[in-house]
């Protein structure tokens, strides 16, 4: 378990790290550029005793330049999004009333007289941060009702045993599907990949799509850079019989050149290796926190009980006996703080979910097909899969359907707990009044 100063190390050293790679950046292009293209190849110094290759040298800075915009563009973009719009989701009532207050605490008593926290305590909150509404903790945030509207108000969403949304004890507030709480900042995060010190601060939805682009980028560019500046680093070692008098401009070149292979080669090799494992994340619709159980983790899911199937809930003597536990929105005063409202509401507009789970490995946002998951993340165009500009369409929760497009599981769990009709089964059945359009479809006004 990482300490706060840990925590604070890590945020200084991600935001260190940024201005560490323009600074290799700066120092490659001027490497590249001034050195080798103009000095070596299009105006060769006098001392190099040849000819210009003017072709050569200018072929290889416009290859340069054009790997290397795209390169910075993502990265920018990334940047922007992960330090500026990083999906943290607002903190609860609670907690921002304990801010306020351990603030004005600090304040009124100096740092002097302020006790650090307690490591039983911290240690306690961080491993409480996800926890189910069955159990308990000693200082956690109680429960409430507030916040769930936007919830029961989708036909599917990710919820506890009991119905209710996943809560954090930390941000003292629901999580939505898919979001988790990231320990180095202290936030909850709307679908949360991984906190990533190269770019200062954490990849979630806003910024994945940047993210595979930059090191999709970065991996062209550092393989070219290799290319070019292995070849000319060996000609220029071959040449053993320049003039003593050249030894010194040579080796002045050998020495810019020589260490691009080994420094284009190793961020190579990471960038591929992170632009296969993010494409991975992308095809399996996952995230890398998402992918540490995905083999074996169970997702419970409460699916709206549509409204034609309610009648027969309610009506006295129903041949329909539900297999599911059931929960009602809004909330009404149960007789046990575990058990959820199973009883049909006494007035006002119903909102009745089924509480399903899914089998072992099986991921209910997985649209059934590598292309449509990746066009979650990166797009439906091949310009949005190019360019850096918009935004995933995974990071769209307008749809009423859910947060996120669901996939087979979902239906699958809806034919076998009967909330749907049988495939072969052609009769027009009533849709869910809050049956909004699914995530890859728009309005006729939008079209």
């Amino acid at each position: 378990m990482a300490s706060p100063a840990q925590k604070r190390a890590n945020v200084v050293v991600s935001r260190l790290i940024p201005p560490v790679l323009l600074g290799a950046v700066i120092y490659a292009s001027y490497a590249v550029t001034k050195p080798l293209c103009i000095d070596y190849l299009i105006h060769p110094l006098p001392s190099y005793n040849r000819g210009p290759r003017v072709g050569a040298g200018a072929a290889i800075i416009a290859i340069y330049y054009v790997l290397l915009i795209p390169m910075v563009i993502s990265y920018l973009q990334l940047y922007y999004q992960v330090l500026w719009n990083p999906g943290y989701l607002p903190l609860g009532e609670q907690r921002v009333a304990d801010d306020e207050k351990a603030m004005q605490s600090k304040r009124r008593h100096g740092k002097k007289r302020t006790r650090g926290p307690d490591p039983e305590k911290t240690n306690q909150a961080d491993a409480d941060v996800e926890r189910d509404s069955n159990s308990t903790a000693v200082g956690t945030a109680v429960q409430s009702d507030f916040g769930l509207e936007s919830f029961y108000t989708k036909d599917v969403f990710v919820c506890q045993t009991d119905g209710r949304p996943l809560w954090c004890t930390t941000c003292c507030q629901y999580k939505t599907d898919r979001a988790h709480h990231c320990r180095e900042v202290g936030r909850c995060v709307q679908k949360m990949d991984h906190y990533c010190p190269w770019v200062g601060g954490v990849v979630s939805e806003t910024s994945f799509k940047f993210f595979i682009q930059f090191v999709a980028y970065t991996c062209i560019f550092c393989t070219f850079a290799l290319i070019v500046s292995a070849y000319f680093t060996a000609e220029i070692r071959r040449q053993v019989r320049l003039p003593r008098t050249t030894m010194s401009t040579r080796r002045l070149l050998v020495i810019n050149l020589s260490t691009r292979p080994e420094e284009s080669g190793l961020f190579g090799l990471f960038t591929a290796g992170m632009t296969l494992s993010s494409v991975q994340m992308g095809i399996f619709n996952i995230t890398t926190i998402e992918n540490l159980n995905r083999r074996t983790a169970v997702w419970t899911l409460a699916i709206r009980v549509p409204e034609y199937l309610l009648d027969r809930l309610w009506a006295a003597e129903s041949p329909w006996a539900p297999t599911f536990r059931m929960v009602s929105y809004p909330l009404q005063s149960p007789s046990s703080p575990t058990q959820p409202q199973t009883t049909n509401p006494s007035s006002g507009e119903r909102h009745v979910f089924a509480i399903l789970h899914t089998l072992p490995g099986e991921n209910p946002f997985d649209l059934g097909s590598p292309l449509k998951n990746l066009q979650q993340v990166m797009g439906y165009t091949v310009f949005d899969w190019l360019l850096p500009i918009k935004h995933s369409p995974c990071a769209d929760h307008s749809s009423m359907e859910s947060h996120f497009a669901l996939g087979p599981v979902v239906a699958r769990l809806r034919q076998e707990a009967g909330l749907a009709p049988p495939p072969e089964n052609g009769a027009a059945v009533p849709r869910s009044p809050h049956s909004g359009q699914s995530h890859q479809e728009k309005s006729p006004s939008e079209q």
